[in-house]
């Protein structure tokens, strides 16, 4: 998850931040969100689809823009790296559909992670939060 996002003052901002996650989703939302992170994309954090003259199309996160180009992020694991997108080549600009966060990153975790994921979302990335001695003792 820190790749793209960040919690507790750690990891990256190609995503939105998890910290205060647990104060206002629910744990079925949460898991809703990342089994279907399509489902509801913020413009703040959407990629925009670049129609470009010659047909082509680029997609990726506008990271900037001055007077002849927009600067587009287009891998979300590598958000540093920019390529400039001529606005005199573009057609036009939407934002897409499609989360930038990829179906079926929980696929590899076991039951016991995937409750231990839940756990630290709810929490927001705090060791002392009490969901965790809940969990400890079986509440």
């Amino acid at each position: 998850c820190s790749r793209c996002h960040a919690i507790g003052g750690n990891g990256q901002d190609v995503g939105p931040d998890l910290t205060q996650l647990g104060t206002r989703f629910s744990a079925k939302d949460m898991l809703e969100a990342i089994i279907e992170p399509d489902k509801a994309v913020s413009d703040q954090y959407a990629s925009t689809v670049y129609q470009l003259k010659d047909g082509t199309s680029i997609v990726g996160r506008q990271m900037d823009e001055d007077a002849s180009d927009y600067h587009v992020a287009q891998n979300p694991f590598d958000p540093a790296t920019i390529r400039k997108v001529a606005k005199k080549d573009v057609s036009s600009k939407q934002y897409s559909t499609q989360s930038m966060m990829l179906p079926g990153l929980i696929n590899s975790l076991n039951p016991d992670e995937l409750r231990d994921l839940v756990a630290y979302l709810m929490a927001g990335g705090n060791a002392e939060n009490p969901i965790y001695k809940e969990t400890a003792t079986g509440k």
